[in-house]
């Protein structure tokens, strides 16, 4: 059996550290192309919404709460009333998600829009989805 060297070794050891660093990045990768398909036509690419129909997902406390169980929530059972954010209300509904993304899905989109456009908030896992399903 052949000996495996340091730099292998080393390389190993790198990978292993990081793994659960990359597996955070390819959830966001994963929500961006989630957010672009589902969400980008309400809530803009760019995370603004739409004025007075849309909120904006950007700088929105509750998008970035400590405790995301109120935006999974939306995304999971949807919104159909009037909504204030920022000082600001919003009239748009709010599909459930629950039946078309899985609870991988709405975590890897909620960690996406937890991180983008200024936001800066704790990733979401499937296990905090679920646990508000």
């Amino acid at each position: 059996m052949r000996s495996i060297g340091f730099a292998a070794v080393f390389v190993l050891l790198l990978v292993a550290t990081h793994a659960g660093e990359r597996s955070v990045a390819n959830a966001a990768s994963d929500g961006k192309s989630i957010f672009n398909t589902n969400c980008a036509t309400c809530h803009q690419q760019n995370g603004m919404g739409s004025p007075g129909v849309f909120p904006p997902l950007a700088g929105n406390k509750d998008v970035t709460a400590k405790d995301p169980a109120k935006v999974i929530g939306i995304v999971l059972h949807g919104l159909n009333t009037p909504i204030t954010v920022n000082g600001k209300e919003y009239s748009g509904g709010m599909p459930s998600w629950k039946g078309t993304l899985s609870s991988a899905d709405i975590a890897a989109v909620l960690t996406y829009v937890r991180s983008s456009w200024g936001n800066d908030a704790p990733a979401v896992t499937e296990k905090m989805v679920s646990a508000v399903k």
